[in-house]
């Protein structure tokens, strides 16, 4: 997939007079390729280089090496490369974020940690990408304890051996970008065997029309499309993308050519940089495809258009100057005269130091986008935010099975707003990026009817989840003894605390809650609403996750001592509410950040 990387390793050309001229040419190959991001074939000529020389390879070549394997989806071979980089006396500080970075694709969540709190820098950025992988890789082990809400299906008929995912949902089906060479004869002529992209050895990206039958002997309907519009370019075509209506297609193309943007920023034979183009459908026929005015800026890439629910607003990728990190969300709005405006970046509420890419809007406005800036599970992580234009709430992570340890990208949902597909290149995958299929009407009402993001439950496995009901019970008016203001009044003084990034009960607070327990069977009509908190360190999500797990041990415990689950409900309430003053921002004692980790309880009778 058509993507960006935070690339933290830079480029050196080394030749070494210590080696014959056949070593420095191979040397030289594989630093040229390396230049042109021509990344399966750095890694190949890497690799080459490396059995020649074994330990007496440079270290900037085996990290080069090993970003290669990185950037073409090859997480094991860059861990292991990054692993032996790590024992060399001449290792560079980077190794270490970039050895975290591909265990957490790999899914190996502890040991990313551990390589992550090894690397130092001044960098004020990278510092911060460093806490926001920490917290990614917690945040992570919390979401695969909650289980599999929906079920992904692999969808066969759509996956090649190459790279496919699904950019738009039109009345014919689907619009389809895919880079695998397909066999099949398609409706509008067979597909002759395509050029190859240097940078993946994987051939150049093409736009598909997809709709299946029932009911027919036809079971599959694929056409290539607008191939006399779109056919005719060498390079990468898509996503794409069509208004309501159907007669105004947008395009990412990367050509090269006259009058196409070029820059030789950082690249020995320069970059052809993504465009947007518009074409127009009249008589049945489309136009030429145009650049799009005041959308492309020469020498940035402007790419992923998509437009919102009702096609007055345009949003899409560019790495223009303004942005907040490698490439930003954009937005443009429609004019009287049917122009586009002047690109607004959507703001720091979406956009991160990091990379957001392929965002795609549901028929509720609701945005989804992929993004490597926020505490995610590695690679690119689905979100999905509430807003327009430059005002969002905040982003919310996707979760399992949504994300992965990989690249997962392009969630685009059907009109009924419960059916859709995404792209991963999760383990398991057929080719480099496949596509996913989900329906669940249950699940996505519950997410758009929610305020605040589902509570995390404990380990399915081990643990049933205890039928709470989140919220406020119902109220019961009748007059209440001496004895039981007084019970009530010690109940709610009551606190029980954690230790630092955990939802485990202390000793103490398992004695204080057999207490509990027993006024509660005493007090049969009573209710208790639980509310869990904990300090300001880590991620909002993060926290908001971790309160509800705090609930939920609270919950289990009284459950375990015979309590009616339907008694007990929780509030999540994460990092909100200190009973003290450490805040974002603020240095803390120990002391004080432990007094904010707690439970509390509300008597409702």
């Amino acid at each position: 997939m058509i993507r960006c990387t935070i690339i933290i390793i830079p480029l050196f050309l080394i030749v070494s007079n210590l080696y014959s001229q056949e070593q420095k040419s191979l040397s030289q190959l594989a630093d040229a390729a390396y230049a042109r991001q021509e990344y399966a074939e750095a890694g190949a000529l890497y690799n080459r280089i490396a059995r020649n020389k074994g330990s007496k390879m440079p270290v900037d070549e085996l990290m080069k090496m090993a970003h290669s394997y990185q950037e073409i989806g090859y997480f094991k071979e860059a861990s292991d490369v990054y692993k032996e980089i790590t024992g060399r006396p001449d290792r560079p500080a980077a190794v270490y974020f970039a050895y975290g970075e591909a265990l957490r694709q790999l899914e190996q969540y502890e040991e990313a940690k551990q390589q992550y709190a090894l690397f130092t820098t001044s960098n004020a950025d990278s510092l911060k990408l460093k806490d926001i992988a920490l917290q990614g890789c917690d945040s992570a082990v919390v979401w695969r304890k909650q289980g599999v809400p929906v079920q992904l299906k692999p969808v066969k008929e759509l996956n090649t051996q190459g790279s496919d995912l699904v950019s738009g949902v039109v009345q014919k089906g689907l619009l389809l970008m895919s880079n695998g060479y397909r066999t099949m004869a398609l409706n509008n002529g067979s597909q002759s065997k395509p050029p190859i992209d240097k940078r993946t050895e994987q051939p150049y990206y093409k736009a598909y029309v997809y709709q299946q039958y029932t009911g027919s002997n036809t079971d599959m309907y694929l056409e290539e499309l607008a191939p006399a519009l779109l056919g005719k370019y060498d390079y990468h075509i898509g996503p794409v993308c069509l208004n309501s209506t159907e007669d105004t297609l947008y395009a990412t193309i990367n050509i090269q050519g006259k009058g196409v943007p070029v820059t030789g920023k950082g690249l020995v034979n320069g970059v052809r940089q993504l465009q947007i183009y518009q074409s127009v459908k009249k008589d049945g026929k489309w136009g030429t495809p145009v650049l799009m005015p005041g959308i492309n800026l020469t020498g940035y890439s402007s790419s992923h258009a998509v437009l919102s629910t009702g096609g007055d607003v345009l949003y899409f990728v560019s790495d223009r100057p303004g942005g907040l990190g490698q490439t930003d969300l954009w937005y443009s709005e429609k004019q009287a005269d049917g122009s586009w405006g002047a690109p607004l970046n959507c703001g720091s509420q979406v956009n991160t130091v990091a990379a957001e890419t392929f965002p795609t809007v549901n028929e509720d406005g609701i945005l989804y986008f992929s993004s490597r800036g926020y505490a995610g599970m590695g690679g690119y992580d689905i979100y999905r935010v509430k807003g327009g234009k430059s005002s969002w709430e905040t982003p919310e992570n996707m979760k399992v099975p949504f994300n992965s340890g990989a690249d997962d990208l392009g969630l685009i949902l059907k009109r009924n707003g419960y059916e859709g597909y995404l792209a991963s290149n999760k383990p398991g995958s057929m080719g480099k990026d496949d596509i996913y299929y989900f329906s669940d009407p249950d699940y996505f009402s519950r997410i758009n009817r929610r305020e605040n993001p589902a509570p995390v439950t404990t380990d399915p496995a081990t643990t049933p989840q205890p039928p709470v009901t989140s919220g406020q019970p119902g109220l019961v008016t009748r007059k209440h003894t001496a004895e039981e203001e007084t019970d009530k009044q010690q109940l709610e003084e009551l606190k029980f605390l954690y230790d630092y990034n955990s939802a485990s009960l202390l000793t103490e607070s398992r004695r204080i809650l057999d207490q509990v327990a027993a006024v509660l069977k005493r007090h049969p009509d009573w209710k208790i609403v639980i509310s869990s908190f904990t300090d300001n360190r880590g991620s909002d999500q993060y926290n908001t996750d971790l309160s509800a797990l705090r609930c939920y041990a609270v919950i289990d415990y009284l459950v375990n001592k015979g309590l009616d689950p339907k008694r007990l409900y929780y509030s999540n309430k994460g990092e909100s509410n200190p009973v003290n003053g450490c805040k974002d921002g603020v240095p803390c004692k120990e002391e004080d950040y432990k007094q904010n980790r707690r439970s509390e309880l509300k008597v409702k009778w």
